[in-house]
């Protein structure tokens, strides 16, 4: 495998982790606001 290679799949990697991270963000906030709403 070239460097090239390595790096084109690393950088694929970071970004689909930092979509799953935004995801995983954006429905917890979510969660906390509906849940914020329904308590009280």
């Amino acid at each position: 495998m070239s460097d090239e290679l390595v790096h084109h799949l690393l950088m694929d990697l970071l970004v689909k982790g930092l979509i799953v991270v935004a995801a995983v963000v954006l429905l917890v906030l979510g969660a906390v606001v509906i849940w914020r709403r329904v308590g009280r």
